[in-house]
């Protein structure tokens, strides 16, 4: 039985990978924080490590005899406000990580990383594993700091590491308490939603991304890059299809890109002196704006990679959301919640 160490997997889509590698036959560890919340990944049949990604030295200790180590718990920033710190700790995380394995033995490393930092090339309609510049975005922290993390698995793997970056877009499912792509969902549900930008999002149901991480750790020669995305639209659409199937409200102010980012700054200076998130985050109205819609036709074909129909992803996202009291329960056109 092969086995596979897990860095992030009591996030949200860490414990999906950890369901879909055990599902695969694989004996999985997960590696812990003191403030990881390890209620959901207690009830699987894994292996609890004591763990930090700034020690590489203990990471390497605890790769040890791993066929495969999967990083799906890297940083990114809450607030867009201090870039240097940022862009310091995300490659700092990644390249421990990274060192930890070569030095280990590993196999393998699965990295799990953002359609957020691809970037299109001569006006192509559509983004691929190759639509990435030689130089980071300069306009957005969250997207420069995950394009930097990425340059560290590019190092690491011309020095001989087997290195596989998977890109998923926002995820939705279950199990988000966090409230990561679900923020959305929740802001547009409780009508906290005052205004927003358009532009293309792309989406992809968690099962369906952790499933892909399963398969490429096992396979024999993947590629060295995987988007996975399935569903490509604009969110002025999105929203209104939340707002007609669950209820809600949709924003009344729809702005453009450089009022957009100038409210959402003025919006996250203001939340972090306080500690507190805010509905419309810089890092999402970065990625909306630069969104473009996302191929995945490599990880189909080689990973034979499928994804469930958008609905039945927020079906299923919406639902446990309210049972979890995150939104009120409500009647939609093919649920109802109490």
């Amino acid at each position: 039985m092969k086995s596979a160490l897990v860095i992030g997997g009591t996030g949200f889509i860490g414990i999906h990978v950890v369901d879909a590698l055990l599902e695969a036959n694989f004996e999985v560890s997960v590696t812990r924080r003191k403030s990881s919340v390890t209620l959901l990944v207690r009830k699987r049949p894994v292996a609890l490590i004591d763990a930090s990604v700034e020690d590489a030295n203990a990471l390497t200790q605890v790769m040890m005899d791993h066929d495969v180590v999967v990083y799906c718990g890297g940083y990114y920033p809450r607030y867009s406000t201090n870039l240097p710190d940022a862009r310091q700790r995300g490659v700092m995380g990644v390249r421990n990580v990274l060192l930890a394995a070569r030095t280990a033995g590993v196999p393998r490393v699965l990295y799990t990383s953002t359609t957020g930092t691809l970037e299109a090339k001569m006006n192509a309609s559509w983004l691929d594993e190759g639509s990435r510049t030689r130089r980071a975005p300069i306009d957005s922290v969250y997207r420069n700091v995950k394009w930097h993390m990425e340059q560290a698995c590019d190092e690491a793997r011309a020095l001989g590491l087997d290195v596989v970056t998977m890109l998923p877009g926002g995820c939705v499912g279950p199990w988000d308490l966090r409230l990561g792509t679900a923020g959305l969902l929740v802001a547009v549900l409780n009508g906290q939603l005052s205004w927003m930008v358009d532009g293309i999002v792309n989406l992809a149901d968690v099962r369906d991304v952790a499933r892909a991480h399963a398969i490429a750790a096992s396979a024999k020669t993947p590629s060295d890059r995987y988007c996975l995305s399935a569903h490509s639209m604009q969110l002025r659409d999105l929203v209104h299809l939340l707002v007609d199937r669950y209820g809600g409200r949709a924003p009344r102010v729809w702005l453009d890109a450089a009022s957009a980012r100038a409210r959402a700054d003025e919006d996250e200076l203001r939340a972090e002196r306080l500690h507190h998130r805010v509905a419309v985050p810089r890092e999402l109205v970065d990625v909306v704006i630069s969104g473009r819609p996302v191929s995945s036709q490599r990880a189909r074909k080689e990973l034979a990679a499928e994804f469930r129909p958008l609905l039945e992803s927020l079906d299923d996202a919406v639902e446990w959301l309210a049972r979890h009291r995150f939104v009120p329960a409500r009647v939609s056109n093919t649920k109802e919640w109490s």
